[in-house]
């Protein structure tokens, strides 16, 4: 799902207010999945970037599937491709 606060005219630069000193994902496996908590009980997770929450029902302004980390870290649609290039993630095949 596209975040609706964020702009497709948005330019991409390092002032982008959703960077917030995420480089420890750079170069990152990662894969495209449907949502689902890692934890009993729990109901969501946010995107990396812009905090958008994945739910595993659809509900307004949420995601239900979305590129993760082997360790759990979601990221949106909309976050992916606007800093799939400045990040170098790697897709899994």
């Amino acid at each position: 799902m596209k975040n609706p606060n964020v702009k497709e005219s948005d330019v991409i630069t390092q002032t982008d207010w959703r960077l917030q000193g995420q480089d420890w994902l750079r170069e990152e496996l990662l894969r495209y999945e449907r949502y689902a908590p890692v934890r009993q009980g729990s109901e969501h997770d946010h995107c990396e970037f812009c905090w958008i929450p994945f739910r595993t029902r659809e509900l307004p302004g949420t995601a239900r599937e979305g590129y993760v980390t082997q360790d759990r870290r979601w990221i949106c649609d909309t976050c992916y491709e606007d800093f799939k290039l400045m990040f170098e993630w790697v897709l899994e095949t």
